[in-house]
């Protein structure tokens, strides 16, 4: 019974992980690399670094001050959940380093764009809707939800 509710509770945190996606919205700060990535990459590195916890590459790929308080709270959480039971983490870590993510479609939509891509994580999977705009030359996260 134990053994069940870990595994329950290790499949809930990497689906929630996947699933914060849906509430990341921008924070401001300049990326060295993303100027020379497209709409598509740069959603791709976004998700692949708040995955991996790397809080500092994913402001450095996004917009608004919203997504700097989102990361700071979702950073909260992930070094929590590291001090009560780093073994869930890391396997949490290892299912989320998997994810697949595919971009389906990418639209223009004034001067931004709409990266529509679906996560796929340890047999569950979620479409999600990003949209991103260039700021000093690069492209920047500016909110990420469900796609509708």
């Amino acid at each position: 019974m134990k053994a069940i509710l870990k595994k329950t509770f290790v499949g809930g945190i990497a689906l929630g992980a996947v699933a914060a996606f849906a509430f990341l919205v921008g924070n401001g700060c300049n990326g060295s690399r993303s100027a020379e990535m497209g709409p598509a990459e740069v959603v791709e590195a976004f998700n692949r670094a708040v995955t991996a916890g790397d809080f500092d590459k994913a402001s450095e790929l996004c917009d608004t001050v919203a997504m700097k308080d989102y990361l700071e709270s979702y950073k909260e959480a992930w070094d929590t959940l590291n001090a009560e039971d780093s073994t869930i983490l890391s396997i949490a870590s290892s299912i989320l380093e998997k994810a697949v993510i595919k971009v389906e479609d990418v639209k223009k939509e004034g001067d931004k764009r709409v990266v529509l891509y679906s996560l796929e994580a340890d047999g569950h999977s979620k479409t999600r809707k990003a949209v991103v705009r260039k700021e000093e030359g690069a492209w920047r996260v500016e909110m990420i939800s469900d796609a509708q």
